[in-house]
């Protein structure tokens, strides 16, 4: 039995030859069989198997069939069943495969960003732990061989050193540590959560947090619109795609104002879900009948905007690290070379 839920990369995938099988006019379950047979991974060819069996046991729907599988994401199989009852489930599944796919390259894009200031971070550690353990002592021992006036001499400063970079390799230690134990804690969905909700609102991150989660809202907004989905229902299932409270907010007071009886666009703009410049294109899109249009345009400068502060964060870190590393070595340096001028004075 496939437990594991699938990647956002997997589901984008299957979503995409579903679509294809219904674009075949081939029934799905007969589909997924040949799919079951031709597929050469593993993994696949179970959850065809496992997708087959639940359609055939009772000539259960499709989102019938991913929810008792328990391997499909929450958000996939609710909009395959509306894409079921309004009619447009090929263009659903085609729309979730992009959706899947945007989502996939985002979270790539935000792993590789943090990746190389933990590089960093390692590398400056094992600096660090190295000048500590052997280069140190090494000077220790080298000024230990000289007189005792000059050995005195050099003790202070080899000893302050010797604190300072104890000290630094400590701290970095721990930074590491706790990152290892963030990294672990992201796997638990409940920690998860917490951590997102420091990570949304600390002070450094908020803006960050903020432009990621409507990126991702926005994304599943042009594909829910695309599909003919109404607008309540659009914002309802949008509203489960994001834990940041600023965006969950926001959606909420959309979906109030168009139950209500408010326009979409209109809602969209006084609840600020989207930015002034964005409403409005929105509105004359939502006159002029190119509402489709406008949120695919809306989702790609988004998400373009969200590559950008990833990459501008990542940018600005990156030599900051480098420069802290470049101070810390520098100090430890000097303060190990300067009993060096200290017993050239006390020889001469």
């Amino acid at each position: 039995m496939a437990s594991k839920i699938l990647t956002h990369e997997e589901t984008a995938f299957f979503c995409e030859q579903l679509a294809m099988i219904l674009e075949a006019g081939i029934p799905i379950a007969d589909g997924l069989e040949v799919f079951a047979e031709d597929s050469g991974d593993k993994r696949f060819k179970e959850i065809s198997d496992i997708l087959t069996e639940n359609m055939n046991s009772d000539d259960a729907a499709l989102f019938t069939a991913m929810e008792r599988s328990a391997i499909f994401p929450d958000y996939a199989v609710k909009m395959v069943k509306i894409g079921s009852v309004t009619g447009r489930l090929e263009d659903t599944l085609n729309g979730l495969s992009d959706y899947y796919s945007k989502k996939a390259e985002l979270r790539q894009t935000i792993k590789s960003a943090v990746s190389h200031p933990l590089l960093l971070l390692a590398m400056m550690t094992a600096v660090i732990v190295v000048m500590v353990i052997k280069v140190i002592p090494m000077f220790r021992e080298i000024f230990m061989q000289f007189d005792e006036s000059a050995a005195a001499v050099a003790e202070d400063s080899v000893s302050f050193a010797y604190g300072l970079g104890t000290a630094v390799m400590v701290i970095l230690l721990a930074a590491l540590a706790v990152t290892l134990i963030i990294a672990v804690l992201m796997k638990i969905p409940a920690a998860r959560r917490i951590l997102y909700g420091i990570f949304t609102n600390f002070v450094l991150t908020g803006k960050m947090s903020e432009t990621v989660a409507m990126a991702d809202v926005t994304g599943a907004m042009s594909m829910m619109t695309a599909c003919g989905i109404a607008p309540e229902q659009t914002l309802e299932l949008a509203a489960e795609l994001t834990e940041n409270k600023k965006v969950l907010r926001r959606i909420k007071d959309c979906e109030a104002m168009v139950l209500d009886g408010e326009y979409f666009a209109d809602a969209i703009g006084k609840s600020k879900l989207l930015p002034p410049i964005y409403a409005r294109s929105l509105k004359v899109a939502y006159k002029s009948g190119a509402f489709d249009a406008a949120w695919k345009k809306i989702d790609e400068r988004l998400g373009r905007e969200c590559d950008r502060k990833i990459y501008g964060a990542v940018s600005f870190i990156e030599p900051v690290i480098i420069g802290i590393l470049a101070i810390i070595i520098g100090a430890v340096l000097i303060a190990v070379m300067l009993p060096m001028t200290d017993i050239i004075t006390a020889i001469g």
